[in-house]
């Protein structure tokens, strides 16, 4: 893993589950740890998708399974890292920064 220059976190360049699995570890957090850490999600913003069972993280981490919008986000949230940076591991690309001529979201559709 090599460093990025921003932020001092080690950037993961292999496979998207062995990242999440790579990010927990070094937080010294079980599955079981993610699975109560995302039971406080769901009593704190009343939303039952931040709920990560056990074996459906480990399912995430080494069979390739993708993980739902709300599963990533409560993954990003309980392991400090940025939603951004848990979507560029599956090749999301980040938002780009610069305004849009509001026309231009015509040619969208």
């Amino acid at each position: 893993m090599s460093k990025r220059a921003s932020g001092g976190k080690a950037k993961c360049t292999l496979r998207p589950g062995k990242c999440l699995r790579r990010f927990r570890e070094q937080l010294g957090l079980t599955l079981r740890d993610v699975h109560a850490a995302s039971l406080r999600l769901v009593k704190e913003f009343n939303q039952p998708a931040f709920q990560i069972q056990p074996s459906r993280l480990y399912d995430i981490e080494a069979k390739k399974v993708l993980p739902n919008i709300y599963r990533l986000y409560a993954l990003a949230s309980i392991y400090g890292r940025s939603l951004s940076e848990l979507l560029a591991l599956y090749g999301v690309p980040p938002v780009p920064r610069k305004k849009r001529d509001p026309s231009s979201a015509k040619n969208l559709r």
